[in-house]
Parts: structure tokens; sequence; C-alpha cells
């Protein structure tokens, strides 16, 4: 899996999930995540006993949510993009890129032009290295996002990828930071993953005091990233000191959740660091 970037236009989702979480409010302690945390939430359940329904009226199916710039599709055409979407994603995740690109074009079809396709369109040639193809497809999604910021961050950030994982450091590290300032970004969940972005890229060009400067911002106890973690291992790796950094990610490993850890370690692979995403 070594030479297979898993492009961020689905990882970024989970970065955005967790971003979303609401944040501690003011004056309370942060929250430090623990390996050995064995304890688990008891729910007490109170209330009357359960009662006879009888014949009570199934509950009416749920109406399948409207794409944002896609509102000229009917409930139909909806569905059927979302549903089709998935199966491109399985397919993805199988390196069945043949069958992606062939769903992609049905979709295409019955649902019309749209940002999603195209996204995903170039989410395929990337996986198979074809890069020219690749950015034709992500310019084309942040063409048919215009007026849509937040549909429209994505694209984005998957053409700065492509100059990430193609080793375009300049034109990689000027994307990442237009990103940061992106009105389309989804929070700060992201700006610690595109400042890890630009550390890389320091690290790469060695300019290691910009990357320190990076490395200084970053909580070592952030409950939503292990940025720290894989900074401090990323600075190891370029050092050729594989065992000091295997053991920062082995912490960050223990204590965040194994989604948010494959958004950064997509990085590491893609600079030959780690053969494959742990």
């Amino acid at each position: 899996m070594k030479a297979i970037p898993t492009l961020t236009l689905t990882l970024l989702a989970a970065v955005a999930a967790v971003a979303q979480q609401p944040a501690p409010a003011a004056g309370e302690p942060k929250v430090e995540l623990k390996a050995d945390a064995t304890d688990e939430p008891k729910v007490k359940l109170d209330g009357p006993e359960k009662k006879d329904l009888g014949d009570a009226p199934a509950p009416a199916a749920e109406a399948t949510p409207k794409l944002p710039g896609v509102d000229n599709l009917t409930e139909e055409q909806s569905k059927m993009l979302i549903q089709g979407m998935g199966e491109v994603s399985n397919y993805l995740r199988g390196v069945r890129w043949q069958e992606a690109l062939e769903k992609l074009t049905d979709l295409e079809e019955k649902c019309g032009e749209n940002h999603y396709i195209a996204n995903l369109r170039g989410a395929v040639y990337t996986r198979m290295r074809d890069f020219t193809k690749a950015r034709v497809q992500f310019v084309k999604a942040v063409e048919l996002t215009k007026g849509l910021d937040a549909e429209g961050f994505h694209p984005k950030f998957n053409l700065a990828e492509l100059d990430f994982v193609t080793r375009n450091w300049d034109a990689a590290r000027t994307a990442f930071q237009g990103l940061l300032k992106d009105p389309g970004k989804p929070g700060a969940g992201s700006d610690t993953l595109i400042n890890f972005k630009i550390f890389i890229c320091d690290l790469q060009q060695k300019k290691e005091a910009d990357a320190d400067v990076i490395l200084s911002t970053l909580d070592q106890y952030d409950a939503e990233s292990p940025a720290y973690y894989y900074a401090h291992a990323a600075k190891l790796f370029i050092q050729d000191k594989k065992d000091e950094a295997n053991e920062w990610l082995e912490s960050a490993k223990r204590i965040y959740p194994k989604e948010v850890n494959e958004v950064y370690n997509d990085s590491l692979v893609e600079m030959g660091w780690l053969e494959t995403l742990q």
C-alpha cells in the first residue's frame, strides 16, 4: 500500500467530525486522554415498565437529505447519488479502481455533472497515480462549487495534497497556508492537520526553524488530534531514528481512535516513513 495515498476527501471527514464535538466550557480543565482507561460509562435505565403499544403506527420513512450544490436533483436521484458514492468509496478501499470509474460514469449519466462525482473521480485517479487526470477533476470540482465555500474546501485540499504527494513542497506549502484562511474550512481540527502538512514540507526543505515554530504550537494534551505525537515522530524519521519515531506513534495509537490516527499515518506513508497505514 506504500504507493497508494489515502486521499483526504474521505479522511478529512473524520477530522471534521471530531472538530465538531463541543469544546469545554470556559474554565473547565482540558481532558487528558489516557491509554489505560478501562471504565466504561454506566447507563441507568429509569422509567415505567414496558407497555403494550398495541397497533401503534409505524414511523414514517425519512426523506433523503438534500446535498448542497445539487438542489435540482429529484429525491430518487439524490438517493442514487448518495448510495453510489458509498459504493465508490468501497471500491476505493478494495482497490477496484476501474469499477469505481465505471460507477462514477453511470452516476453522472443519471444524476448529471456535479462536484461530488468530480472530486471522487479525482480520488480514483490519485489512487491510480495518474496525477494529471486527478488534478483536472479536482479543478473541475472547485469550479462546480463556486458560491459553496464549505463544499469547495475539500477539492481545494485535495489539490494541495497532489502537490504534497508529488513533493512539490513550495506549491504544497502555499496551498495549505491558503486553506488556513479559506472561508469553507471545517474547523479547528482541520487547522491542526493542515499545519502538520506544512510542518512536513518544512522538514523536507530543511527549514528546521520554521518547523520548530509549528511544533511549538501543537498540544500534547489535545483531545482531538495526535499531531503533537506525529510531528515528533516525523522529526525523528527524517533523522533516520526509526525506533524512537515509532515510540511516538505507539503512544498516539494507545491514546487516539484508529480513524483519527489514520489521517496522520497517510502523510508518513507518502514520505516513505511507514510502509502501510497502521
